[in-house]
């Protein structure tokens, strides 16, 4: 009877710590203002409804953020305005993500395809421009490929799926699935990964070239946007594998023109990476951002709008075959 005791209250301690330590963490959380200026509204997609703002007038342009705890469309702040000078923006926050819905559900590298090609077809209602960020950019390929009447341009920044996050390994991806789905346990462990010491160090150590661009309002952004309820569900698909999403059959295929991003000093998607992207298809130029890791856009934002720019309304030729050489030369 008192090892039975003594076991029941073993059992209660285990959950009612991390429980309590979770309910600490909520008390910080905040309401998630508006990444950026501009129109906000809401797309009632049936997987869960999706934030977006938007601002300016002409071609669209969808942004579209990449993969990670608190990722948004904040990552876009240094390139909304300047990009709304000259098109109609779109900003979206992809489910599970910002302000868009958090639902307890299982997401895939499909969902989010068919989430763009939604919201491109629903909300933007014309062929648009799209500048992705990271796994991101692996599912723009993708509905590039498989709709290519919704897809005129893409910019691809430090882009996956032909060398990083193609696959999935099964017994690491049913572990991890497993423990973030146990209820309490799962949110404590997702509060240790997303707490503010691990996202300053994150974002210093992986994302910025520059630890300067880690001020406090960014780490604070990044937190209380991985904090919505319900955050872990997507993060637990991401450590599962669920999110990867190879393109190396669409990639060569696809025939809209692409500029590829890349910074230098990138060690997550190291710039060697995209020697894939430039060799596997024709269509493809690069550029190389000297002074910025993840986030060239963000780092290095004024000589990245302008690339985008010239990119975006030059209606010549992609890039001639005979640059190819000197284009791989720069990743090297």
């Amino acid at each position: 009877m008192k090892r039975f005791v003594r076991a029941a209250l073993l059992a209660g301690a285990a959950f009612a710590v991390p429980t309590a330590i979770n309910m600490v963490i909520a008390k910080r959380r905040r309401a998630l203002p508006p990444a950026l200026p501009g129109d906000n509204a809401e797309y009632a997609w049936p997987l869960g409804a999706i934030s977006y703002q938007e601002r300016g007038e002409g071609k669209p342009v969808v942004l579209v953020h990449g993969i990670g705890a608190g990722e948004s469309s904040y990552e876009w702040r240094r390139n909304f305005d300047a990009l709304a000078e000259h098109y109609h923006v779109y900003a979206l926050d992809l489910p599970g993500f910002g302000r868009s819905e958090h639902r307890r559900q299982t997401y895939t590298a499909d969902l989010y395809v068919t989430a763009l090609l939604d919201f491109l077809r629903d909300v933007v209602g014309a062929p648009a421009h799209i500048i992705a960020s990271s796994l991101s950019g692996a599912y723009a390929v993708r509905l590039a490929a498989i709709r290519p009447e919704l897809v005129e341009r893409l910019v691809l920044i430090c882009p996956t799926g032909l060398e990083r996050l193609r696959n999935r390994y099964p017994g690491l991806s049913q572990a991890a699935y497993a423990a973030l789905s146990v209820p309490a346990f799962g949110e404590a462990i997702y509060n240790g990964i997303a707490s503010v010491r691990y996202i300053e160090a994150y974002l210093r150590e992986n994302v910025y070239y520059n630890a300067a661009h880690v001020t406090p309002s960014v780490t604070e952004h990044y937190y209380q946007s991985a904090h919505r309820p319900g955050g872990r569900y997507v993060l637990r698909s991401f450590l599962s594998g669920l999110l990867n999403c190879d393109i190396t059959q669409e990639y060569p295929e696809i025939q809209q023109p692409q500029l590829i991003v890349w910074g230098r000093q990138a060690t997550m998607t190291p710039v060697e990476n995209a020697q894939k992207f430039v060799e596997l298809n024709p269509k493809a130029r690069l550029r190389i951002f000297e002074n910025s890791r993840f986030l060239p856009h963000d780092e290095e934002a004024e000589d990245f709008n302008a690339a985008v720019l010239t990119f975006l309304g030059d209606q010549g030729p992609a890039l001639p075959s005979t640059s190819i050489e000197r284009t791989l030369a720069e990743i090297h």
